[in-house]
């Protein structure tokens, strides 16, 4: 399925929230629970200034959305969080796959970032496989870090950079790459 990757615009954000709301109701997607999903809070996401908010529209219909956002401290600033999802009846067309390019297009476009994060529960082998597709690295897991009704969820910590090549794998006794 082909969708028009675009900015997502502030009459967006009702769309958004309904559609993650709905997603959070199943364990092991989401941190957020239902109730605290706001469309204020994708109003500013879209608003802010510190990243980039993509939506996927397919026959004028939100069917997924992605935005990254760089860390604010000044040490921390080649580093963007990624958050994507693609929408309930939507998964397995290819949705997440275009997302994820133009996300990554963006971050080799911009002047500051050089490496995309983001955390993904170890339950969701589809999200983690596309990750692994698009060239994200495992780079570790917190252990029984998200709590559900069904118990705990470890979360994998994956990322991919898209400036310069990958530190040497050999951790130096100070940790400082030059």
């Amino acid at each position: 399925m082909n969708a028009v990757i675009r900015k997502a615009k502030l009459h967006d954000a009702s769309s958004i929230v309904k559609a993650e709301q709905e997603i959070a109701q199943e364990p092991g997607f989401f941190c957020s629970q239902p109730s605290e999903l706001s469309e204020q809070n994708v109003k500013n996401t879209i608003e802010s200034s510190h990243g980039v908010y993509f939506v996927a529209e397919c026959n004028g219909c939100i069917v997924g959305h992605a935005f990254l956002e760089t860390l604010p401290l000044q040490s921390l600033k080649h580093i963007a969080q990624l958050n994507i999802a693609v929408h309930k009846g939507f998964q397995n067309r290819g949705i997440g796959t275009q997302l994820l390019e133009r996300i990554i297009e963006w971050a080799k476009e911009s002047e500051s970032i050089e490496k995309i994060e983001l955390n993904v529960r170890a339950s969701n082998a589809q999200a983690i496989a596309l990750y692994k597709k698009m060239g994200f690295l495992e780079e570790g897991c917190l252990k029984r870090r998200v709590k559900t009704e069904i118990g705990y969820i470890d979360d994998i910590l994956m990322a991919l950079h898209v400036k310069g090549s990958l530190p040497d794998r050999k951790i130096s006794r100070t940790g400082v790459y030059g």
